[in-house]
């Protein structure tokens, strides 16, 4: 916590808001849209909705600049109902804004009769938005604790996001403002898709925050002229924070989507160049949290709608083929880039986030068969919970653990029984994953292995395994100061192709075949246990290969 912060000159922020350019650059083809942004090639949400979730009966909360024209065709329903509300705490009353129907829209926008494709990556959700900027441009820490209370604890949104930025305060995690995101996310298991930020070189407030989900911009790329969103925008703030945390966490599509626009009922815009402007991303995050919400509230599970879990599941899901701000690799292969300071864990996938969380929850002490899967645990100080993954064939294993900063208030004498900025308090506690080979005794994914900051609340490891059996993952409590943590925790056994020979490029080519006849007839190579395991390299592994030809792998195939 920072000293003096009862000063009323530090509750008295000023706004950068993330700008929104409306621009197609010349990469871009003449026909794109919001309906390209959510698929395949972006954050592939349509593939969630074409299996019955659209995130109906999910709210989700705006913090924003100024309001979104509620009145508009994308938020209302077949039957001219709206599913967009506004509230204003600066006394300035109501004001809609482009930038903010923007946003809003690239959640939940239904569609419009001249676009009916052009639908957010959850259509099915309400979204409530909150005016915090007064016209003066200046942001109250008290506005924006009355506008959280009212979203998270009246209107029960589920999911918040935050349209501006907050600028020359040190993203830390330990401002005033930050503090207060991760109470209202601690204390209401609220998903907080926070915004990277477009500061070229850091990530500003709030996406310093420890319990929400930062997010960066993603421009489009164009490979054999199939574009999709595959490169850093070269604006988005890149971590790590300022304290060495690893942010951002995952990154979404930002340049050219069609959206609802403030001028008329029925006006779209084309909006998001190049930089990445993350005001168009995070609404992806902020989406795809609302679809599993949404899956969460069709089911029986008590653990699945945890925003522990929710967290662990979409990181744990992102592809990591993702090319930097210069355009340059990011070597996803590597384990020891699972994170990267642009692209943090990858591009979200809201399919396979959906798929990992629409399985049963795994348990400890219990040997998994299932490929992919999530957990929710609670360890004590000096406790441990351990997984045990089957392993069939050779494949990635990708695991995630999250876990929260545990916020107490504490209500100072003379008691009023209203949160102020110097009332709350952080406690952290010391979670570590350790991954085990069946047949090594050292670790092969560790946090010292990997020099990870102690002080994240979130590891993932990413790691190729090349040997059948049944591997270990160690959830252990490693505090010294009493803290015990609620965890969510993830993990996939992600196919690789069969005939992707050593060295492995993750695509199956001449390399592959060379490697295969260098070893011919050989009855000692590792290859034929990799292919047709019978003791000789033949045409059986021959056939095999020949079976995958020129297949590769999108997570991790540099194209």
């Amino acid at each position: 916590m920072e000293d003096g912060v009862s000063e009323y000159s530090k509750l008295i922020g000023r706004v950068g808001v993330f700008v929104a350019i409306l621009f197609c650059s010349s990469l871009t083809p003449q026909v794109y849209a919001l309906e390209e942004s959510t698929g395949f090639g972006g954050s592939n949400a349509i593939a969630v909705h074409q299996l019955g979730q659209t995130g109906e009966g999910v709210n989700v909360g705006l913090i924003l600049y100024r309001n979104v024209r509620t009145t508009h065709e994308a938020f209302k329903d077949a039957n001219g109902t709206t599913h967009a509300f506004n509230y204003d705490f600066t006394g300035d009353g109501n004001s809609i804004l482009d930038h903010d129907t923007h946003v809003a829209g690239i959640i939940s926008s239904r569609g419009g009769t001249a676009h009916p494709n052009d639908v957010g990556v959850a259509p099915g959700a309400d979204i409530h938005c909150a005016r915090v900027i007064s016209d003066a441009n200046d942001i109250s820490w008290y506005w924006l604790r009355d506008a959280l209370k009212e979203l998270v604890e009246t209107r029960n949104c589920r999911v918040i996001v935050t349209g501006f930025d907050l600028i020359s305060i040190d993203p830390n995690g330990n401002s005033i403002w930050t503090i207060l995101y991760d109470y209202y996310a601690y204390q209401d298991g609220a998903i907080f898709a926070n915004a990277a930020g477009n500061e070229y070189t850091d990530v500003n407030i709030f996406g310093d925050a420890y319990n929400g989900i930062t997010t960066g911009g993603l421009r489009l790329t164009d490979v054999n002229n199939q574009f999709d969103y595959r490169r850093i925008g070269y604006a988005t703030g890149s971590g790590p924070t300022t304290d060495g945390r690893r942010k951002p966490d995952i990154t979404a599509p930002s340049e050219s989507q069609t959206v609802p626009t403030s001028s008329s009922n029925t006006a779209w815009a084309t909006v998001g160049s190049g930089r990445g402007e993350t005001s168009y991303s995070m609404p992806h995050t902020a989406g795809a949290a609302a679809l599993l919400f949404g899956l969460a509230d069709d089911t029986p599970g008590p653990n699945d709608n945890r925003s522990e879990v929710i967290k662990a599941v979409l990181v744990n899901s992102t592809m990591p083929n993702v090319k930097n701000k210069a355009g340059a690799s990011t070597n996803p292969a590597d384990s020891n880039n699972t994170w990267n300071q642009d692209r943090g864990y990858g591009r979200l996938d809201a399919l396979r986030a959906y798929q990992t969380l629409n399985t049963n929850e795994v348990a400890p002490d219990v040997n998994i068969v299932q490929e992919r899967g999530w957990a929710f645990g609670t360890l004590a100080q000096g406790e441990s919970n351990v997984y045990t993954i089957s392993v069939t064939v050779r494949c990635r294993l990708l695991t995630t653990l999250t876990w929260q900063r545990r916020m107490e208030w504490i209500d100072k004498k003379p008691r009023n029984y209203l949160l102020e900025p110097d009332e709350i308090y952080a406690h952290l506690a010391d979670l570590d994953m350790t991954v085990y080979d069946p047949n090594e005794p050292n670790p092969i994914f560790s946090e010292a292995l990997y020099n990870l900051n102690p002080s994240d609340n979130l590891e993932k490891c990413d790691i190729l395994l090349t040997s059948p059996g049944d591997y270990t993952v160690v959830i252990d409590n490693n505090s010294t100061n009493g803290e015990s943590a609620d965890y969510g925790f993830a993990f996939e056994l992600h196919p690789v192709p069969l005939g992707d020979l050593p060295p492995f490029d993750y695509i199956v080519n001449y390399s592959d075949l060379s490697s295969l006849t260098t070893d011919w007839l050989s009855e000692s190579s590792d290859l034929d246990l990799l292919l047709v395991p019978n003791g000789i390299v033949d045409f059986a592994d021959f056939a095999k290969l020949a079976d995958s030809w020129l297949q590769s792998d999108p997570l991790y195939c540099q194209p």
